[in-house]
């Protein structure tokens, strides 16, 4: 009981750190005249979802293989559209997936306090995007996805979560794609058009 009480007051001081810590990178990307800079905030979610991988991997094992069914929420394609509902429903989704994530990593490797700060921190992150982007692409989930379900056995979960890390990190590197394309498209319809003076002339 008595350890269980002492790991209970390191994670509720983990918790502490670690929203310390989103509230210091949310100040970093809040910008003057704008309510958040999505290009920097999006860059810094894709990185800590990275490191939480990492961090994952060290702690359970680096050959874990794919969980097999995979998650059709955060499947996208370099055709696949950007719009503006569906991505809000899947960083609902994701969100969702990676607090089952810090939960089941708390249990089982209760002691490794830099995992659970980064899985909060990017708990914290993808919330903090997902408003963020509402503002960008004007949609919101209209219908929120129900959260994934975890595995029983521990493998199984160590599958699950591993795929539903790189899932999240492959989602997020399509996403940078698309808002850096949309972005470069409506700055070229803002320039103005020039002609040629000198093919305007001769013609």
């Amino acid at each position: 009981m008595f350890q269980l009480g002492l790991l209970g007051l390191a994670y509720a001081c983990m918790v502490m750190l670690v929203e310390g810590l989103a509230a210091r990178n949310a100040s970093k990307i809040h910008t003057a005249g704008e309510k958040c800079n999505l290009k920097e905030l999006l860059a810094l979610t894709k990185h800590q979802v990275e490191e939480s991988l990492i961090s994952f991997d060290k702690a359970n094992g680096e050959h874990l293989g794919t969980w097999s069914p995979g998650f059709p929420e955060l499947q996208v394609h370099n055709y696949s559209s950007l719009n503006g509902s569906k991505v809000q429903c899947s960083l609902v989704f994701m969100a969702q997936g990676l607090e089952k994530i810090l939960e089941d990593q708390y249990n089982l490797n209760p002691a490794d306090v830099l995992l659970h700060k980064n899985l909060y921190n990017t708990v914290s992150l993808v919330k903090m995007l997902q408003a963020c982007v509402e503002n960008f692409l004007k949609g919101k989930c209209l219908k929120k996805p129900s959260p994934p379900k975890m595995p029983k056995y521990v493998f199984d979960k160590k599958q699950w979560s591993h795929t539903l890390l790189e899932s999240a990190k492959d989602y997020l590197a399509w996403l940078q794609h698309k808002i850096i394309v949309s972005k470069a498209k409506e700055v070229n319809k803002k320039k103005p058009h020039v002609r040629n003076t000198k093919l305007h002339k001769y013609f």
